[in-house]
């Protein structure tokens, strides 16, 4: 199985990261990983990138990383771009998981929109039940009181 994992980064670069380690120790290793932010948070992006090459690393595979700025706000923009990118990554045989965690709402909405028109496997969002941890990483966190949640099928809580 060739596997997209396309994450949106918004306020919480920890969001992001410590949900793309739940997945990742779970077992799921992405051939390729898109990043997607708007303007205000570009400036997040090597830090973000650097993390997740790092976690890559340490388990064992490297994906190839991509980036995409979308316009703060931008829902027709993000639209049309996660489109265009499902629509690649389905023709060319990927499943997508698709993390949602950290990002806006623009971002949000328009991936979840475009997620039901093409072979997304995954939706997954990671909660944390107390907010007193929110900016620590993922083993800092105690593990009760994170739930990764996949909203595609049933929504059950996943592990990986």
């Amino acid at each position: 199985m060739k596997l997209a994992y396309v994450t949106l980064l918004g306020r919480s670069e920890w969001a992001l990261v410590n949900t793309y380690y739940a997945v990742v120790s779970g077992g799921r290793k992405p051939d390729r990983v898109f990043v997607f932010t708007e303007e205000t948070y570009r400036g997040k992006l090597p830090r973000v990138i650097k993390a997740l090459r790092a976690i890559s690393e340490a388990h064992n595979f490297t994906p190839e990383i991509m980036t995409a700025v979308i316009p703060d706000n931008g829902f027709l923009e993000a639209d049309r771009r996660f489109r265009e990118l499902f629509r690649d990554l389905e023709e060319k045989g990927y499943t997508i998981d698709l993390d949602i965690t950290s990002g806006r709402k623009a971002l949000a909405t328009a991936a979840v929109v475009q997620a039901g028109k093409f072979r997304v496997g995954r939706i997954v969002y990671l909660a944390l039940l107390d907010t007193d941890f929110p900016n620590r990483p993922y083993m800092m966190i105690p593990l009760h009181m994170q739930r990764l949640k996949n909203f595609t099928g049933e929504g059950n809580e996943v592990s990986g």
